[in-house]
């Protein structure tokens, strides 16, 4: 008999991709979760509509569906908005977490997958590795690090962490902007646009993340995982790649600093992952970022 695998947060860039990837494998008995209706539409899963802050709604889909695997992909992920309500961060970010992982448990969760970030990192060091030091910079980097430690004190079920890095891709029925199609929008119309060239990052292919998570549950792994793109980029760098993709002139893209802008909540300046553990432990193969780049550019969610 098949297993059962729930998803929270299906209708976001995460979720989609891992839908799609999962029901084209055959494997599981897929059940994909979030607000509102199913935005992807498709055929070979089962969408229901869950709250993962409203208890009673999560008992209620759980105790139906009795997943043998979670993956926890929703969540509040825009740094404005945990800077702006501290108490709603910790709300959906930290409580949900806890409650998806105790109500699972009630009704045979084996293994809970949590998605998490590198904010959870301040910046310093770059290229990080699963036990480094953390020391978030902002309030929704806080409130991952306090879901991932109280995941890492339950020992009754198999806890996976994956943290990764600037996920970027298509999504379904959702109008989704990323700086890939934002460079592309103001070059076409010869606006000048300033760049940041001093913050480090993994850019990571959601078709990527989606297939290093599902080699996780297939494997049946615990532990920190970090996952995401090989290529240690700027966003300057990869405003220059996609203007020269789409043979756009480069002379109207400057670079600056993080400090030209005011950030509301701190990004950390150099994080990105190497990703040997991921490699040699699930054997988890990336696409470069041009390749990556193709496909959002070209509008194609299949990896």
């Amino acid at each position: 008999m098949s297993k059962t695998i729930l998803i929270t947060g299906a209708n976001g860039l995460l979720g989609q991709h891992l839908t799609q990837l999962l029901t084209s494998q055959n494997t599981y008995n897929v059940i994909a979760t979030g607000r509102g209706g199913d935005r992807l539409k498709e055929e070979g899963y089962k969408y229901l509509t869950m709250d993962i802050t409203d208890e009673k709604m999560v008992r209620d889909v759980l105790q139906n569906t009795q997943p043998s695997i979670i993956f926890h992909c929703a969540a509040i992920s825009k740094v404005e908005n945990c800077e702006d309500d501290h108490d709603e961060a910790v709300r959906q970010n930290v409580t949900a977490t806890q409650t998806l992982l105790q109500v699972g448990k009630e009704n045979g969760l084996e293994h809970f997958i949590y998605l998490s970030t590198d904010f959870v990192f301040d910046g310093e060091k770059g290229l990080y590795e699963e036990d480094d030091q953390r020391n978030p910079p902002n309030f929704y980097g806080q409130t991952k690090l306090m879901s991932e430690d109280l995941l890492l004190k339950e020992k009754e079920i198999k806890i996976a962490i994956v943290r990764t890095c600037l996920v970027y891709g298509q999504v379904k029925d959702m109008s989704r902007t990323n700086i890939m199609t934002w460079v592309k929008d103001k070059l076409s119309k010869g606006e000048a646009i300033k760049v940041v060239n001093d913050q480090y990052r993994t850019p990571t292919y959601a078709g990527d993340l989606a297939n290093g998570c599902a080699l996780i549950a297939a494997q049946g792994v615990e532990g920190i995982f970090h996952i995401s793109g090989k290529d240690y980029l700027t966003p300057y760098a990869i405003a220059l790649q996609v203007a020269e993709y789409l043979n756009l002139s480069v002379s109207n893209i400057l670079p600056v600093t993080a400090s030209t802008f005011v950030e509301h909540g701190r990004r950390p300046l150099k994080t990105g992952f190497t990703n040997n553990k991921a490699y040699d432990i699930l054997n988890y193969q990336p696409i470069s970022f041009y390749d990556g780049m193709r496909k959002v550019l070209g509008g194609d969610m299949n990896r």
